[in-house]
């Protein structure tokens, strides 16, 4: 009898649980209610959060509540404690609002009226054949899977069982890490793929040495932006921000490439500081945005590079 009332009330605390979300341990009326003390409450709930990892015992102060966690109630937690993520939410709903449909979530006006975005991650899938080449892309690199990627830029091209690696959202646009046998890592504008073939049954991982795996994820911890290759070696651009700009490339500041390194302030002001890249083009574009406070002092191969390329311009 006794077994079958324990059995009664832990049944009572489940339902209770997904009802409520939270139950306290010291809930004196509950514990009444269930016919016995808050001692022999808390034990039950204490043996339930045991049992399933979704009840979770959370110490407030000297209290100990208990939270069933589904899906749904997490994402409630997150929107109404954390504020710093309206944003992110905000923005997925205007990308794809059917996202949110089986967690019973709308993002309200007022939350729409706080933001403005005039980039998105996602505004280059405006389409549903976009939207699943996107997740093709996604489920293929889960799955560890090869794949002929359908690729148009300057003339069409098929990356035939290219291996994806990652999926990477960069100068405003996502992009897929890709090795293909014939030209090595590459990254690929997912805007550009039209189509995505042919997935590998089996997984690329007995097909490829771990060697050279590594090589290529050790690359993308470190790579600069799409034009950055790992077939090159790395070269070291010394680089001068004159007065006018030198604020922006102080060490306290934000930094524009990952291997940006702060070397001095001269007398004057400005200041030197150090860049890797492998191609010209990989650099030369942002030395451009700030001609002409920006100034190459190293290696002269690069700087002749620019001023072939303004001297072209200006004639």
């Amino acid at each position: 009898m006794a077994l079958d009332k324990k059995v009664k009330s832990i049944f009572r605390l489940m339902e209770l649980l997904v009802e409520r979300k939270i139950v306290k341990a010291n809930d004196e009326k509950l514990a009444e209610e269930l016919g016995y003390t808050t001692k022999t409450l808390g034990r039950h709930l204490e043996d339930l959060s045991m049992m399933y990892p979704n009840i979770i015992s959370i110490n407030r102060g000297k209290n100990r509540v208990y939270e069933f966690a589904d899906v749904s109630y997490v994402f409630e937690k997150i929107m109404t404690t954390s504020n710093d993520f309206y944003w992110f939410f905000d923005l997925v709903d205007r990308w794809d609002s059917s996202i949110f449909q089986d967690m019973n979530y709308k993002v309200s006006q007022k939350e729409r009226d706080i933001f403005l975005y005039k980039n998105s991650p996602f505004e280059e899938f405006d389409s549903e054949k976009k939207k699943e080449i996107f997740r093709s892309l996604k489920s293929a690199i889960i799955s560890k899977k090869q794949i002929d990627i359908h690729y148009i830029y300057d003339e069409p091209r098929v990356h035939k069982q290219a291996i994806p690696l990652k999926l990477i959202f960069m100068e405003r646009n996502w992009y897929v890490a890709i090795v293909d046998s014939e030209i090595g890592c590459r990254f690929l504008r997912v805007f550009f793929i039209e189509e995505v073939k042919n997935i590998s049954i089996g997984c690329y991982i007995d097909e490829i040495e771990e060697e050279e795996l590594k090589k290529y994820y050790e690359f993308l911890k470190y790579f600069e932006n799409p034009m950055s290759r790992c077939d090159k070696p790395k070269k070291i651009a010394h680089l001068l921000a004159t007065v006018e700009i030198a604020k922006y490339f102080k060490p306290h500041m934000k930094k524009h490439f990952l291997s940006e390194k702060f070397l001095k302030e001269n007398p004057d002001g400005s200041v030197e500081f150090t860049v890797e890249y492998t191609q010209s083009i990989e650099i030369l574009p942002f030395i451009k945005k700030w001609l002409p406070y920006l100034k190459i002092l190293s290696p002269h191969e690069l700087d002749e590079t620019l001023r072939k390329q303004l001297s072209f311009y200006l004639n």
